[in-house]
């Protein structure tokens, strides 16, 4: 199963801490409702990119951020980013905070926080070749529902012209299965008699693509799954979480 035909998602809120494989950088720059205004770039290749000779890495502001966020980012391999306010932000940059930073790039995770004072952040976005795997931190840790209605509402909407929000309810479901760690499983995505329809697993919480292929492999015939269906306008859960 390639990324593109599922999207798993494990959420830990007292670490503000999301892991996904399946969801791409321009799905999450989309859907979220705080888009960065200025991003640093830890790891990269982004050639429009501006370079700050003080630290040592380059930058998109407002004059180059949208080339970055229309760039194949897949081409990049590893691509790490965190946002800051304002332009004067990485020249303030406290030394103890950028040696935080080269270490949260390389080692996957905070050394004490991903929230920079000086930076005053929202984010801190790891990923490799995209959408294989990602972790992101971020502040508001809710705001994630969003990413995840709009990855849905893109993989499902097909042939029809428009499909309405996911209810809100249906959303908090979705987002607390999350929390234990679940896989959408768009290859299963039907379109029957006007009807759309997506099977939603309870997974657990894994951090390695082969496993969390293989995992599934094992669980895609239980029932320990929800369908999450589109009819008539209207969305419904047909739930058999366990």
């Amino acid at each position: 199963m390639k990324c593109n035909n599922f999207y798993y998602v494990s959420i830990d809120i007292q670490k503000s801490e999301v892991f996904s494989c399946g969801g791409k950088f321009s799905e999450f720059i989309n859907f979220i409702s705080i888009k960065p205004e200025n991003i640093l770039l830890m790891k990269g290749n982004f050639y429009e990119g501006h370079w700050n000779n003080k630290i040592g890495l380059d930058y998109a502001d407002k004059n180059n951020i949208n080339d970055l966020i229309s760039d194949d980012v897949y081409n990049y391999g590893d691509f790490v980013w965190v946002d800051y306010e304002d332009k004067d932000a990485i020249d303030n940059i406290l030394p103890i905070e950028l040696a935080e930073l080269l270490y949260i790039s390389h080692m996957k995770m905070p050394l004490n926080t991903p929230f920079f004072k000086t930076l005053n952040n929202n984010y801190i976005y790891l990923a490799h070749d995209d959408n294989y795997w990602t972790k992101i931190y971020m502040k508001n840790i809710y705001d994630y529902k969003k990413v995840i209605e709009g990855k849905i509402l893109k993989e499902l909407k097909g042939r029809k012209r428009e499909v309405l929000p996911i209810p809100e309810h249906i959303i908090n479901l979705i987002f607390d299965g999350a929390c234990e760690g679940i896989l959408i499983d768009f290859e299963s995505t039907y379109y029957i008699s006007g009807s759309t329809g997506v099977n939603i697993y309870k997974m657990g919480k894994y951090r390695d693509y082969d496993q969390i292929h293989d995992v599934f492999e094992r669980k895609k015939d239980c029932r320990n799954l929800i369908t999450l269906e589109y009819r008539n306008k209207k969305w419904k859960i047909y739930d058999q979480w366990k």
